[in-house]
């Protein structure tokens, strides 16, 4: 079975519960689909008066039609560290702040054979992003 990710995205943001994007029609959202084919994990530390650890994994592959996407940023932070994920037109980068406490479940995620990272952009200003994965 073939796997229409276009079809899968739009089922995703119809069955989304939360108001009032939950009255959006799916054309009203914009998406950005990655195809995950390479991964590159960074860790590190960085100093701005305390010392803290970084930690990042930049993925990077193939827009779906309807997208522009070419790389994924996922910053893993302390949950007082996350920012809301959003899209940056200049670089066709999504960037996605996750609690540290999934670390060892992207890893994991990243180890499938299909992998995908989206971001919905509702007329709002609402936006929602994530990582899925297919054993």
């Amino acid at each position: 079975m073939a796997l229409n990710i276009e079809e899968e995205i739009d089922q995703r943001i119809t069955a989304m519960e939360a108001e009032p994007q939950a009255s959006s029609g799916v054309d009203q959202v914009r998406r950005e689909i990655l195809f995950i084919n390479d991964v590159i994990h960074t860790t590190g530390a960085e100093s701005r008066g305390s010392v803290r650890s970084l930690a990042q994994i930049e993925v990077y592959g193939l827009a779906t039609p309807s997208s522009t996407v070419c790389r994924g940023i996922i910053r893993f932070r302390p949950p007082s560290e996350l920012r809301p994920p959003y899209f940056k037109e200049a670089d066709q980068t999504i960037r996605l702040w996750l609690d540290i406490g999934h670390l060892g479940h992207v890893t994991t995620q990243l180890l499938h054979r299909k992998r995908f990272l989206w971001i919905g952009i509702w007329p709002d200003g609402y936006t929602y992003a994530d990582l899925h994965s297919r054993p």
